[in-house]
């Protein structure tokens, strides 16, 4: 689920750094676990760099799944290391 309601403060547990993205896991007021994406690509003015920042997700599939959707819709080469990455994750 994409942009889920965060009640509260989020704390952060763990972050994944990758090339062009962190991905942060930690919990809400609520004891709620949650995925926080910040996606970062720079000079490149055909893909709006704002699309993924501080998206909330419930699981890391999930985000994965929407990152993969905006990887293909974007054309955006770049992102595949980080991507294989992400998938070993998931695993």
């Amino acid at each position: 689920m994409r942009s889920v309601t965060i009640f509260g403060n989020f704390t952060i547990l763990e972050t994944f750094l990758l090339n062009y993205m962190n991905i942060d896991k930690g919990f809400d007021d609520r004891l709620e676990v949650f995925y926080r994406l910040n996606l970062y690509i720079e000079d490149n003015k055909d893909v709006p760099v704002n699309m993924f920042q501080d998206y909330y997700y419930r699981n890391i599939y999930d985000l994965i799944n929407d990152l993969y959707e905006f990887i293909q819709q974007n054309n955006c080469p770049s992102l595949d290391e980080d991507m294989s990455h992400l998938q070993k994750l998931k695993n």
